[in-house]
């Protein structure tokens, strides 16, 4: 049977008469700390997370970082289980330098596995944890521990753990429009609440 057999063309349309393009309507949502948390992960069952295998160089991880507009990476083995983070404030950093002085070594020779964060050092939250809980939530969590970054874990059907997403400080400072220092500083979220609502740009 010929391939175009069980199809047909389509009728087109005279265009003479139509004046005008429909456009997309622009509602401004807003954004404020009792929002869902979900909204702040960047979710890998939706996004490709962003990663380099722990043999390449500093200077490696650091070109893909910029060609990826990402400031941290998720470092893996060459089979590809996850090992940890490298972020560019730890190649920009003193780490590469100090490892370079104590091994005797050249920068090219420093690689991701000698400076990157290992996972045991990592803090987590459970993807049910974020389901329940709200950007305050989230943004007085990263206060307390004093991290840039939450991991979100979660479970396969099968009980498998694994990384489900992450959580930025950045991001959420983006989206508020409020920097952490500002933050740290204000006695109760309802200042916070009235920085936002005042349109402050304090992004960190």
């Amino acid at each position: 049977m010929p391939v175009f057999e069980e199809f047909y063309p389509l009728r087109l349309q005279d265009n003479c008469d139509i004046q005008h393009l429909l456009t997309p309507e622009h509602k401004q949502k807003t954004f404020s700390v009792n929002n869902p948390a979900i909204e702040v992960i960047t979710d890998f069952s939706q996004v490709m997370p962003v990663m380099v295998t722990e043999g390449v160089s500093v200077d490696h991880a650091l070109e893909r970082m910029k060609s990826e507009h990402v400031r941290m990476l998720f470092v893996t083995t060459p089979a590809g289980k996850f090992v940890g983070v490298i972020s560019a404030q730890d190649i920009a950093g003193h780490k590469v330098v100090v490892y370079m002085q104590n091994h005797g070594v050249t920068r090219d020779e420093v690689l991701v596995s000698h400076i990157m964060l290992h996972k045991e050092y990592l803090r987590s939250l459970t993807f049910d944890q974020i389901s329940h809980s709200r950007v305050g939530d989230i943004m007085l969590t990263l206060k307390n521990i004093g991290d840039q970054h939450l991991l979100v874990v979660d479970e396969s059907e099968l009980g498998v753990k694994r990384i489900r997403g992450i959580i930025s400080a950045s991001d959420v400072s983006r989206k508020l429009k409020v920097g952490f220092d500002v933050m740290a500083e204000a006695k109760s979220f309802a200042e916070i609440e009235k920085i936002i609502t005042q349109g402050r740009d304090l992004i960190i």
